[in-house]
């Protein structure tokens, strides 16, 4: 896992367009955050896989949260089509 700093760096890369500060991003991918931002959490994982290389984003989502990344609903929504296959995939070895 990446120093808070480096998650910051990287939140920022992908959430350019929420109202949502990268502070609050960086808890609630840590598994806290504020009450108001929980319904974001799916979100973020799926800005994380959808942005960043599989080996950066395990690195990037907490270990106990990888499950709940790849969720089905999660893997729905990533593009392209070929992304969506390999981490149905990846999901099967977890």
């Amino acid at each position: 896992m990446y120093s808070d700093k480096e998650l910051l760096e990287y939140i920022g890369l992908i959430n350019w367009d929420t109202p949502i500060p990268n502070e609050e991003l960086l808890e609630l991918l840590k598994g806290g955050g504020k009450p108001q931002y929980q319904h974001f959490r799916k979100n973020l994982y799926m800005r994380i896989i959808n942005g960043f290389n599989w080996h950066k984003a395990r690195h990037i989502i907490p270990a106990d949260k990888l499950k709940e990344a790849l969720e089905d609903d999660i893997i729905k929504g990533l593009f392209p089509r070929n992304l969506r296959e390999k981490y149905k995939y990846v999901q099967s070895l977890l």
